[in-house]
Protein backbone atom coordinates (compact mmCIF):
# COMPACT_ATOMS: atom_id res chain seq x y z
CA UNK A 1 0.00 0.00 0.00
CA UNK A 2 2.81 2.41 0.86
CA UNK A 3 4.51 1.60 -2.42
CA UNK A 4 1.29 2.32 -4.30
CA UNK A 5 0.84 5.59 -2.42
CA UNK A 6 4.41 6.59 -3.20
CA UNK A 7 3.91 5.75 -6.88
CA UNK A 8 0.77 7.93 -7.00
CA UNK A 9 2.60 10.78 -5.32
CA UNK A 10 5.45 10.63 -7.82
CA UNK A 11 2.94 10.59 -10.70
CA UNK A 12 1.17 13.66 -9.29
CA UNK A 13 4.45 15.55 -8.92
CA UNK A 14 5.39 14.62 -12.47
CA UNK A 15 2.03 15.79 -13.88
CA UNK A 16 2.18 19.04 -11.88
CA UNK A 17 5.73 19.84 -12.96
CA UNK A 18 5.27 18.96 -16.63
CA UNK A 19 1.77 20.44 -16.95
CA UNK A 20 2.51 23.82 -15.41
CA UNK A 21 6.03 23.81 -16.86
CA UNK A 22 4.52 23.58 -20.35
CA UNK A 23 1.94 26.20 -19.43
CA UNK A 24 4.79 28.69 -19.05
CA UNK A 25 5.27 28.49 -22.82
CA UNK A 26 1.66 29.41 -23.62
CA UNK A 27 2.01 33.04 -22.52
CA UNK A 28 3.46 36.03 -24.26
CA UNK A 29 6.55 36.31 -22.08
CA UNK A 30 9.76 38.25 -21.72
CA UNK A 31 11.39 35.17 -20.16
CA UNK A 32 10.39 32.11 -22.22
CA UNK A 33 9.31 31.74 -25.86
CA UNK A 34 5.72 31.05 -26.86
CA UNK A 35 5.10 27.50 -28.08
CA UNK A 36 1.54 27.26 -29.50
CA UNK A 37 1.47 23.46 -29.23
CA UNK A 38 1.83 23.79 -25.46
CA UNK A 39 -1.75 25.06 -25.16
CA UNK A 40 -2.92 21.67 -26.43
CA UNK A 41 -0.66 19.55 -24.22
CA UNK A 42 -0.57 21.55 -20.95
CA UNK A 43 -4.35 21.39 -20.21
CA UNK A 44 -4.31 17.61 -20.71
CA UNK A 45 -1.64 17.20 -18.03
CA UNK A 46 -3.03 19.81 -15.62
CA UNK A 47 -6.50 18.29 -15.91
CA UNK A 48 -5.05 14.83 -15.24
CA UNK A 49 -3.19 16.18 -12.21
CA UNK A 50 -6.35 17.77 -10.83
CA UNK A 51 -8.41 14.61 -11.27
CA UNK A 52 -5.91 12.30 -9.55
CA UNK A 53 -6.08 14.10 -6.19
CA UNK A 54 -8.86 14.51 -3.63
CA UNK A 55 -10.90 17.62 -4.36
CA UNK A 56 -9.54 19.95 -1.65
CA UNK A 57 -5.90 19.18 -2.43
CA UNK A 58 -6.52 19.30 -6.18
CA UNK A 59 -8.08 22.74 -5.93
CA UNK A 60 -5.32 24.12 -3.70
CA UNK A 61 -2.40 22.83 -5.76
CA UNK A 62 -3.98 23.66 -9.11
CA UNK A 63 -4.57 27.26 -8.04
CA UNK A 64 -1.01 27.46 -6.70
CA UNK A 65 0.32 26.06 -9.98
CA UNK A 66 -1.45 28.66 -12.08
CA UNK A 67 -0.42 31.54 -9.83
CA UNK A 68 3.20 30.39 -9.90
CA UNK A 69 3.42 29.72 -13.64
CA UNK A 70 1.53 32.86 -14.64
CA UNK A 71 3.68 35.14 -12.50
CA UNK A 72 6.90 33.55 -13.74
CA UNK A 73 6.02 33.66 -17.42
CA UNK A 74 4.60 37.20 -17.34
CA UNK A 75 7.24 38.68 -15.02
CA UNK A 76 8.17 42.19 -16.12
CA UNK A 77 5.88 42.17 -19.16
CA UNK A 78 4.61 45.67 -18.40
CA UNK A 79 7.69 47.83 -17.86
CA UNK A 80 6.37 50.88 -16.00
CA UNK A 81 8.91 53.57 -15.04
CA UNK A 82 7.97 53.36 -11.36
CA UNK A 83 9.53 49.98 -10.53
CA UNK A 84 7.53 49.47 -7.34
CA UNK A 85 4.30 50.16 -9.18
CA UNK A 86 5.45 47.90 -12.03
CA UNK A 87 5.99 44.96 -9.66
CA UNK A 88 2.60 45.44 -7.99
CA UNK A 89 0.79 45.89 -11.31
CA UNK A 90 2.38 42.81 -12.92
CA UNK A 91 1.85 40.57 -9.88
CA UNK A 92 -1.79 41.62 -9.37
CA UNK A 93 -2.61 41.29 -13.07
CA UNK A 94 -0.89 37.91 -13.39
CA UNK A 95 -2.55 36.56 -10.25
CA UNK A 96 -6.01 37.63 -11.37
CA UNK A 97 -5.35 36.02 -14.72
CA UNK A 98 -4.21 32.85 -12.95
CA UNK A 99 -7.50 32.71 -11.04
CA UNK A 100 -9.42 33.04 -14.31
CA UNK A 101 -7.53 30.11 -15.81
CA UNK A 102 -7.92 28.07 -12.61
CA UNK A 103 -11.71 28.35 -12.25
CA UNK A 104 -12.63 25.92 -15.08
CA UNK A 105 -10.37 23.26 -13.52
CA UNK A 106 -12.08 23.74 -10.17
CA UNK A 107 -15.49 23.37 -11.78
CA UNK A 108 -14.33 20.25 -13.63
CA UNK A 109 -12.90 18.71 -10.46
CA UNK A 110 -16.06 19.26 -8.43
CA UNK A 111 -18.68 18.58 -11.10
CA UNK A 112 -17.33 15.91 -13.47
CA UNK A 113 -17.42 13.01 -10.94
CA UNK A 114 -21.18 13.54 -10.66
CA UNK A 115 -21.53 12.68 -14.35
CA UNK A 116 -19.27 9.63 -14.33
CA UNK A 117 -22.12 7.41 -15.54
CA UNK A 118 -22.42 9.43 -18.77
CA UNK A 119 -18.99 9.46 -20.39
CA UNK A 120 -19.92 11.62 -23.37
CA UNK A 121 -21.68 14.26 -21.29
CA UNK A 122 -18.85 14.37 -18.76
CA UNK A 123 -16.38 15.38 -21.48
CA UNK A 124 -18.38 18.56 -22.17
CA UNK A 125 -18.11 20.03 -18.67
CA UNK A 126 -14.53 21.29 -18.90
CA UNK A 127 -14.78 22.87 -22.40
CA UNK A 128 -18.08 24.52 -21.48
CA UNK A 129 -16.53 25.99 -18.32
CA UNK A 130 -13.38 27.25 -20.09
CA UNK A 131 -15.31 28.75 -23.00
CA UNK A 132 -18.03 30.29 -20.83
CA UNK A 133 -15.69 31.91 -18.31
CA UNK A 134 -13.28 33.19 -20.96
CA UNK A 135 -16.19 34.62 -22.92
CA UNK A 136 -17.61 36.46 -19.89
CA UNK A 137 -14.18 37.90 -19.10
CA UNK A 138 -13.92 39.27 -22.65
CA UNK A 139 -16.95 41.53 -22.30
CA UNK A 140 -15.21 44.05 -20.03
CA UNK A 141 -12.58 44.08 -17.34
CA UNK A 142 -8.83 44.06 -16.78
CA UNK A 143 -7.81 41.30 -19.22
CA UNK A 144 -8.06 43.23 -22.50
CA UNK A 145 -10.98 41.28 -23.92
CA UNK A 146 -9.50 38.37 -25.85
CA UNK A 147 -5.82 39.24 -25.57
CA UNK A 148 -5.20 36.77 -22.72
CA UNK A 149 -6.91 33.99 -24.67
CA UNK A 150 -5.59 34.41 -28.21
CA UNK A 151 -3.08 31.61 -27.60
CA UNK A 152 -6.10 29.38 -28.30
CA UNK A 153 -6.35 30.95 -31.74
CA UNK A 154 -3.07 29.57 -33.07
CA UNK A 155 -3.31 27.01 -35.83
CA UNK A 156 -3.45 26.61 -39.62
CA UNK A 157 -5.30 29.45 -41.34
CA UNK A 158 -7.68 26.91 -42.86
CA UNK A 159 -8.91 25.98 -39.39
CA UNK A 160 -9.03 29.64 -38.36
CA UNK A 161 -12.01 30.16 -40.66
CA UNK A 162 -14.13 28.69 -37.86
CA UNK A 163 -13.91 32.20 -36.37
CA UNK A 164 -16.28 33.40 -39.10
CA UNK A 165 -19.02 31.19 -37.61
CA UNK A 166 -18.60 31.16 -33.82
CA UNK A 167 -15.67 33.49 -33.17
CA UNK A 168 -12.63 32.68 -31.03
CA UNK A 169 -14.84 30.65 -28.69
CA UNK A 170 -14.91 27.78 -31.18
CA UNK A 171 -11.18 27.19 -30.87
CA UNK A 172 -11.24 27.53 -27.09
CA UNK A 173 -14.02 24.93 -26.92
CA UNK A 174 -12.25 22.53 -29.32
CA UNK A 175 -8.87 22.64 -27.55
CA UNK A 176 -10.53 22.24 -24.14
CA UNK A 177 -12.77 19.42 -25.35
CA UNK A 178 -9.71 17.56 -26.65
CA UNK A 179 -8.11 17.77 -23.20
CA UNK A 180 -11.30 16.47 -21.61
CA UNK A 181 -11.68 13.60 -24.10
CA UNK A 182 -8.06 12.51 -23.63
CA UNK A 183 -8.53 12.51 -19.86
CA UNK A 184 -11.71 10.47 -20.22
CA UNK A 185 -9.79 7.97 -22.34
CA UNK A 186 -6.91 7.98 -19.82
CA UNK A 187 -9.28 7.16 -16.96
CA UNK A 188 -10.80 4.25 -18.90
CA UNK A 189 -7.46 2.74 -19.87
CA UNK A 190 -7.83 4.04 -23.45
CA UNK A 191 -10.52 1.46 -24.22
CA UNK A 192 -12.17 2.34 -27.52
CA UNK A 193 -15.50 0.93 -26.36
CA UNK A 194 -15.65 3.55 -23.62
CA UNK A 195 -14.35 6.53 -25.56
CA UNK A 196 -15.66 5.90 -29.07
CA UNK A 197 -18.60 8.33 -28.93
CA UNK A 198 -16.83 11.49 -27.73
CA UNK A 199 -13.74 10.65 -29.83
CA UNK A 200 -15.83 10.04 -32.95
CA UNK A 201 -17.77 13.25 -32.44
CA UNK A 202 -14.53 15.20 -32.03
CA UNK A 203 -12.97 13.70 -35.17
CA UNK A 204 -16.12 14.50 -37.17
CA UNK A 205 -16.08 18.08 -35.89
CA UNK A 206 -12.43 18.58 -36.89
CA UNK A 207 -13.15 17.16 -40.35
CA UNK A 208 -16.08 19.54 -40.84
CA UNK A 209 -14.01 22.52 -39.67
CA UNK A 210 -11.23 21.59 -42.12
CA UNK A 211 -13.65 21.18 -45.04
CA UNK A 212 -15.33 24.49 -44.29
CA UNK A 213 -12.01 26.29 -44.01
CA UNK A 214 -10.71 24.84 -47.26
CA UNK A 215 -13.88 25.90 -49.07
CA UNK A 216 -13.96 29.40 -47.56
CA UNK A 217 -10.38 30.09 -48.62
CA UNK A 218 -10.87 28.72 -52.13
CA UNK A 219 -11.44 30.97 -55.18
CA UNK A 220 -14.93 29.48 -55.42
CA UNK A 221 -16.00 31.11 -52.14
CA UNK A 222 -13.82 34.22 -52.37
CA UNK A 223 -13.04 35.18 -55.97
CA UNK A 224 -10.38 37.81 -56.62
CA UNK A 225 -11.49 41.32 -55.68
CA UNK A 226 -10.45 44.81 -56.67
CA UNK A 227 -7.85 46.32 -54.35
CA UNK A 228 -6.79 49.72 -53.11
CA UNK A 229 -3.23 50.64 -52.20
CA UNK A 230 -3.04 51.65 -48.54
CA UNK A 231 -0.01 53.08 -46.77
CA UNK A 232 0.37 52.48 -43.04
CA UNK A 233 2.72 55.09 -41.54
CA UNK A 234 4.66 55.01 -38.28
CA UNK A 235 6.61 58.07 -37.15
CA UNK A 236 9.94 56.55 -36.16
CA UNK A 237 11.58 58.28 -33.15
CA UNK A 238 14.63 60.31 -34.29
CA UNK A 239 16.83 58.60 -31.70
CA UNK A 240 15.31 55.17 -32.36
CA UNK A 241 13.96 54.91 -28.81
CA UNK A 242 10.16 54.76 -28.56
CA UNK A 243 8.54 56.94 -25.93
CA UNK A 244 7.02 54.78 -23.19
CA UNK A 245 3.26 54.98 -22.92
CA UNK A 246 3.24 55.68 -19.19
CA UNK A 247 5.47 58.72 -19.82
CA UNK A 248 2.79 60.12 -22.12
CA UNK A 249 0.11 59.65 -19.50
CA UNK A 250 2.20 61.13 -16.69
CA UNK A 251 3.70 64.17 -18.42
CA UNK A 252 1.13 64.83 -21.19
CA UNK A 253 3.79 66.00 -23.65
CA UNK A 254 2.63 68.14 -26.59
CA UNK A 255 4.18 67.35 -29.98
CA UNK A 256 6.35 70.03 -31.60
CA UNK A 257 3.71 71.32 -34.01
CA UNK A 258 5.70 72.45 -37.05
CA UNK A 259 8.19 69.58 -36.95
CA UNK A 260 5.57 66.82 -36.54
CA UNK A 261 3.22 68.27 -39.15
CA UNK A 262 6.15 68.44 -41.54
CA UNK A 263 6.90 64.76 -40.96
CA UNK A 264 3.25 63.82 -41.44
CA UNK A 265 3.04 65.91 -44.60
CA UNK A 266 6.24 64.44 -46.03
CA UNK A 267 5.19 60.84 -45.29
CA UNK A 268 1.74 61.44 -46.80
CA UNK A 269 3.23 62.98 -49.93
CA UNK A 270 5.69 60.07 -50.32
CA UNK A 271 2.90 57.52 -49.90
CA UNK A 272 0.67 59.30 -52.41
CA UNK A 273 3.51 59.51 -54.95
CA UNK A 274 3.93 55.74 -54.55
CA UNK A 275 0.29 55.10 -55.43
CA UNK A 276 -1.40 55.01 -52.03
CA UNK A 277 -5.02 56.17 -52.11
CA UNK A 278 -5.52 55.76 -48.35
CA UNK A 279 -2.86 56.81 -45.84
CA UNK A 280 -3.29 55.80 -42.21
CA UNK A 281 -1.07 56.81 -39.28
CA UNK A 282 -0.25 55.22 -35.92
CA UNK A 283 -2.06 55.97 -32.68
CA UNK A 284 -0.77 59.18 -31.03
CA UNK A 285 0.68 60.44 -34.30
CA UNK A 286 0.40 63.83 -32.58
CA UNK A 287 -0.50 65.10 -29.14
CA UNK A 288 -1.93 68.58 -28.55
CA UNK A 289 -3.70 70.58 -25.89
CA UNK A 290 -7.28 71.74 -26.35
CA UNK A 291 -6.31 75.15 -27.65
CA UNK A 292 -4.37 73.61 -30.52
CA UNK A 293 -6.93 71.00 -31.63
CA UNK A 294 -8.87 73.05 -34.17
CA UNK A 295 -5.75 74.34 -35.87
CA UNK A 296 -4.39 70.79 -36.06
CA UNK A 297 -7.58 69.54 -37.71
CA UNK A 298 -7.29 72.30 -40.30
CA UNK A 299 -3.74 71.22 -41.09
CA UNK A 300 -4.80 67.58 -41.45
CA UNK A 301 -7.56 68.62 -43.84
CA UNK A 302 -5.04 70.56 -45.89
CA UNK A 303 -2.68 67.58 -46.11
CA UNK A 304 -5.48 65.27 -47.30
CA UNK A 305 -6.68 67.79 -49.88
CA UNK A 306 -3.23 68.64 -51.26
CA UNK A 307 -2.33 64.96 -51.70
CA UNK A 308 -5.75 63.89 -53.00
CA UNK A 309 -5.98 60.93 -50.60
CA UNK A 310 -8.15 59.58 -47.80
CA UNK A 311 -6.27 60.44 -44.63
CA UNK A 312 -6.73 58.36 -41.48
CA UNK A 313 -4.99 60.17 -38.64
CA UNK A 314 -4.98 59.43 -34.90
CA UNK A 315 -4.05 62.06 -32.33
CA UNK A 316 -4.52 62.78 -28.64
CA UNK A 317 -5.97 65.91 -27.07
CA UNK A 318 -4.88 66.66 -23.50
CA UNK A 319 -6.97 68.82 -21.20
CA UNK A 320 -5.71 71.03 -18.39
CA UNK A 321 -8.96 70.49 -16.53
CA UNK A 322 -10.69 67.15 -16.71
CA UNK A 323 -9.91 64.54 -19.32
CA UNK A 324 -9.02 64.78 -22.98
CA UNK A 325 -9.69 62.43 -25.90
CA UNK A 326 -7.86 59.82 -27.97
CA UNK A 327 -9.12 60.60 -31.49
CA UNK A 328 -9.14 59.06 -34.97
CA UNK A 329 -10.24 61.15 -37.96
CA UNK A 330 -11.00 60.07 -41.52
CA UNK A 331 -10.65 62.98 -43.97
CA UNK A 332 -11.52 62.64 -47.66
CA UNK A 333 -9.82 64.03 -50.76
CA UNK A 334 -11.73 67.31 -50.54
CA UNK A 335 -10.57 67.93 -46.97
CA UNK A 336 -13.94 67.07 -45.42
CA UNK A 337 -13.92 65.22 -42.11
CA UNK A 338 -16.00 62.09 -42.81
CA UNK A 339 -15.63 60.43 -39.41
CA UNK A 340 -14.54 61.64 -35.98
CA UNK A 341 -14.02 58.66 -33.66
CA UNK A 342 -13.04 58.60 -29.98
CA UNK A 343 -11.39 55.49 -28.57
CA UNK A 344 -13.80 53.38 -26.55
CA UNK A 345 -11.64 50.80 -24.75
CA UNK A 346 -8.89 52.71 -22.99
CA UNK A 347 -5.84 51.02 -21.50
CA UNK A 348 -5.78 51.28 -17.72
CA UNK A 349 -8.16 51.62 -14.79
CA UNK A 350 -9.00 54.49 -12.47
CA UNK A 351 -6.29 57.14 -12.58
CA UNK A 352 -3.70 54.70 -13.95
CA UNK A 353 -3.03 54.72 -17.70
CA UNK A 354 -5.26 56.13 -20.42
CA UNK A 355 -8.35 56.13 -18.22
CA UNK A 356 -6.66 58.74 -16.03
CA UNK A 357 -6.23 61.25 -18.87
CA UNK A 358 -8.90 60.44 -21.50
CA UNK A 359 -12.66 60.00 -21.57
CA UNK A 360 -14.19 56.89 -23.09
CA UNK A 361 -15.82 57.32 -26.47
CA UNK A 362 -19.39 56.23 -27.20
CA UNK A 363 -19.87 52.51 -27.87
CA UNK A 364 -20.33 53.05 -31.59
CA UNK A 365 -18.04 52.00 -34.43
CA UNK A 366 -18.13 54.76 -37.05
CA UNK A 367 -18.30 53.75 -40.71
CA UNK A 368 -17.92 55.72 -43.95
CA UNK A 369 -19.02 54.84 -47.50
CA UNK A 370 -16.18 55.56 -49.94
CA UNK A 371 -15.18 54.66 -53.48
CA UNK A 372 -12.96 52.01 -51.87
CA UNK A 373 -15.76 50.31 -49.97
CA UNK A 374 -17.13 50.87 -46.48
CA UNK A 375 -14.38 51.91 -44.07
CA UNK A 376 -14.61 51.46 -40.31
CA UNK A 377 -12.56 53.24 -37.63
CA UNK A 378 -11.26 51.89 -34.33
CA UNK A 379 -8.15 52.39 -32.21
CA UNK A 380 -5.78 49.74 -30.85
CA UNK A 381 -7.35 48.05 -27.77
CA UNK A 382 -10.87 48.36 -29.24
CA UNK A 383 -9.98 45.37 -31.41
CA UNK A 384 -9.69 43.13 -28.33
CA UNK A 385 -13.44 43.13 -27.78
CA UNK A 386 -15.30 40.97 -30.33
CA UNK A 387 -18.80 41.98 -29.22
CA UNK A 388 -17.94 45.63 -29.77
CA UNK A 389 -16.19 45.14 -33.12
CA UNK A 390 -19.10 43.01 -34.40
CA UNK A 391 -20.86 46.31 -35.05
CA UNK A 392 -18.48 46.74 -37.99
CA UNK A 393 -19.37 43.34 -39.38
CA UNK A 394 -23.08 44.06 -39.10
CA UNK A 395 -22.50 47.38 -40.89
CA UNK A 396 -20.81 45.49 -43.76
CA UNK A 397 -17.46 47.19 -43.24
CA UNK A 398 -14.98 46.22 -45.97
CA UNK A 399 -11.80 47.77 -44.52
CA UNK A 400 -11.07 48.43 -40.85
CA UNK A 401 -8.39 51.04 -40.04
CA UNK A 402 -7.10 50.56 -36.50
CA UNK A 403 -3.99 52.60 -35.54
CA UNK A 404 -2.11 51.35 -32.50
CA UNK A 405 0.59 52.17 -29.98
CA UNK A 406 1.70 48.85 -28.51
CA UNK A 407 2.71 48.48 -24.90
CA UNK A 408 4.64 46.26 -24.48
CA UNK A 409 6.07 45.90 -28.02
CA UNK A 410 4.07 43.55 -30.22
CA UNK A 411 5.87 40.64 -31.86
CA UNK A 412 3.39 39.74 -34.59
CA UNK A 413 -0.13 40.30 -35.98
CA UNK A 414 -2.57 40.08 -33.07
CA UNK A 415 -6.09 40.65 -34.33
CA UNK A 416 -6.59 38.39 -37.32
CA UNK A 417 -9.55 36.80 -35.48
CA UNK A 418 -11.54 40.05 -35.71
CA UNK A 419 -10.97 40.23 -39.48
CA UNK A 420 -12.09 36.63 -40.00
CA UNK A 421 -15.03 36.97 -37.62
CA UNK A 422 -16.43 40.04 -39.34
CA UNK A 423 -15.33 39.56 -42.94
CA UNK A 424 -13.35 42.80 -43.30
CA UNK A 425 -9.72 43.48 -44.16
CA UNK A 426 -7.69 45.08 -41.38
CA UNK A 427 -4.89 47.65 -41.61
CA UNK A 428 -3.04 48.40 -38.36
CA UNK A 429 -0.19 50.95 -38.33
CA UNK A 430 1.64 50.27 -35.08
CA UNK A 431 4.09 52.37 -33.10
CA UNK A 432 6.50 50.17 -31.11
CA UNK A 433 5.46 46.95 -32.79
CA UNK A 434 4.33 45.15 -35.92
CA UNK A 435 2.27 47.06 -38.47
CA UNK A 436 0.33 44.81 -40.82
CA UNK A 437 -2.49 44.48 -43.32
CA UNK A 438 -4.57 41.33 -43.66
CA UNK A 439 -7.56 40.29 -45.70
CA UNK A 440 -10.92 38.94 -44.52
CA UNK A 441 -9.54 35.37 -44.38
CA UNK A 442 -6.62 36.38 -42.18
CA UNK A 443 -3.98 36.29 -44.92
CA UNK A 444 -1.17 38.72 -44.13
CA UNK A 445 -0.83 41.10 -47.09
CA UNK A 446 2.07 43.13 -45.70
CA UNK A 447 3.88 43.67 -42.41
CA UNK A 448 6.52 46.00 -40.97
CA UNK A 449 8.51 45.95 -37.73
CA UNK A 450 8.90 49.45 -36.30
CA UNK A 451 12.46 48.59 -35.26
CA UNK A 452 13.46 47.46 -38.75
CA UNK A 453 12.19 50.21 -41.04
CA UNK A 454 13.89 53.39 -42.24
CA UNK A 455 10.98 55.44 -43.57
CA UNK A 456 8.20 53.92 -41.44
CA UNK A 457 5.87 53.34 -44.41
CA UNK A 458 4.24 50.00 -45.23
CA UNK A 459 2.27 49.50 -48.44
CA UNK A 460 -0.45 46.92 -49.00
CA UNK A 461 -2.92 46.09 -51.76
CA UNK A 462 -6.13 45.64 -49.78
CA UNK A 463 -9.45 44.22 -51.12
CA UNK A 464 -12.13 46.89 -51.43
CA UNK A 465 -14.90 44.39 -50.68
CA UNK A 466 -15.16 42.12 -47.70
CA UNK A 467 -17.34 39.06 -47.13
CA UNK A 468 -20.36 38.47 -44.96
CA UNK A 469 -20.04 35.97 -42.12
CA UNK A 470 -22.28 33.87 -39.89
CA UNK A 471 -20.62 35.35 -36.81
CA UNK A 472 -21.93 38.83 -37.60
CA UNK A 473 -25.46 37.37 -37.48
CA UNK A 474 -25.28 35.04 -34.46
CA UNK A 475 -22.47 36.75 -32.56
CA UNK A 476 -21.22 35.10 -29.38
CA UNK A 477 -23.91 32.42 -29.31
CA UNK A 478 -21.40 29.69 -28.46
CA UNK A 479 -20.07 31.80 -25.59
CA UNK A 480 -23.53 32.26 -24.10
CA UNK A 481 -24.44 28.59 -24.64
CA UNK A 482 -21.26 27.63 -22.81
CA UNK A 483 -22.21 29.89 -19.90
CA UNK A 484 -25.69 28.33 -19.72
CA UNK A 485 -24.27 24.83 -20.13
CA UNK A 486 -21.81 25.36 -17.27
CA UNK A 487 -24.58 26.65 -15.00
CA UNK A 488 -26.69 23.64 -15.95
CA UNK A 489 -23.89 21.21 -15.10
CA UNK A 490 -23.20 22.93 -11.77
CA UNK A 491 -26.87 23.04 -10.71
CA UNK A 492 -27.41 19.43 -11.74
CA UNK A 493 -24.33 18.34 -9.78
CA UNK A 494 -25.55 20.18 -6.68
CA UNK A 495 -29.02 18.69 -6.88
CA UNK A 496 -27.90 15.20 -7.80
CA UNK A 497 -27.13 12.68 -5.09
CA UNK A 498 -26.13 9.99 -7.55
CA UNK A 499 -22.70 9.17 -8.93
CA UNK A 500 -19.28 9.12 -7.42
CA UNK A 501 -18.34 11.52 -4.63
CA UNK A 502 -16.66 14.66 -5.90
CA UNK A 503 -13.87 14.11 -3.38
CA UNK A 504 -12.87 10.82 -4.95
CA UNK A 505 -9.96 11.05 -7.38
CA UNK A 506 -10.48 9.75 -10.90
Amino acid sequence: MNQLHQSGRVASIFLFTLGFGLFLFTRRSEIVPTIPLAIIIAPVLVLRFSRTLPAARAIFYTLAGFILSMNISLWGLFDIRDQSLAIVFNVVRSTLLAVLYFLPYMIDRLVTPRFAANGFLSTLIFPAAVTGLFFLSSLEGPFDGTVAKTIYGYGPLMFQQLNSIVGLWGFIFIYSWLASILNHAWESGFEWRTTKWPASAFILLIALVALFGAFKMSPLAAPERETVRIAAVVLIPPDGKPVSMDEIFETKPVSPLAETLSRIGTATRTAAQNGARIVTFQEYAMTVDQTGEQGLRTEFQRIARENNILLSIAFAVFSDEGKGENKHLLIDETGAVRADYTKRYLLGFGDLGETGVFVKGPEVIQTVETRYGTIGLSICRDMNFPTYIRQAGRADVDIMLSPSYDFPKSTGPDYYQRAIENGFSLVRPTYNGISYAEDFNGRILASMDSDETTDGIMYAEVPTRGVRTVYTAIGDLLGWLSVLGTLGFVVTAILSKRGRSADQPS
